[in-house]
């Protein structure tokens, strides 16, 4: 699969949101507790993506036609004690069509951390979800502690890239 990841144009912030709609949907039937729990849909309503996306901040994942994934992507971020030069990966959410969408997007941004200088690439998902976690330590993710925003805790997680 040839995916192209590049900035949302604004248009294009409501198909984020309904990604991010549909994999709660999907939490729900499969009782994964994440999103579909605490409110994410008001923390994070379409006008927030809209918001990221005039701001060059929120990145689709496509595959042709298609929207395969989406991810807000900071260089900078609050819940971080320390400031070497990172990306933040946030609301990473793939297509429920696409599998491997979530990795491609990953892939992705790690490409982008080596050719922008950029010591690690850095993200944070739920201490309830084992799977998510191992998913990330298998990718090379490791645990840098955690952050906690109302009743949401995570796990810090960081990889560092490589500068050729």
């Amino acid at each position: 699969m040839a995916y192209l990841f590049s900035p949302a144009l604004e248009s294009e912030a409501a198909e984020a949101f309904r990604l991010i709609e549909e994999r709660i949907r999907w939490m729900d039937r499969v009782g994964i507790r994440q999103w579909n729990v605490g409110g994410y849909t008001e923390v994070f309503p379409e006008s927030y993506y809209r918001d990221m996306a005039r701001e060059g901040k929120l990145y689709l994942l496509r595959d042709g036609e298609n929207i395969a994934g989406a991810a807000v992507l900071l260089e900078d971020d609050d819940q971080w004690d320390d400031t070497p030069p990172a990306y933040y990966v946030h609301n990473l959410v793939g297509s429920l069509d696409s599998r491997g969408a979530g990795g491609a997007i990953l892939d992705f941004v790690e490409q982008m951390a080596v050719r922008h200088h950029k010591k690690y690439v850095r993200l944070d998902c739920s201490i309830d979800n084992p799977e998510l976690n191992t998913y990330y330590e298998k990718r090379g993710y490791h645990l840098a502690g955690q952050c906690q925003e109302g009743p949401y805790i995570g796990n810090r997680r960081q990889k560092a890239v490589e500068q050729s």
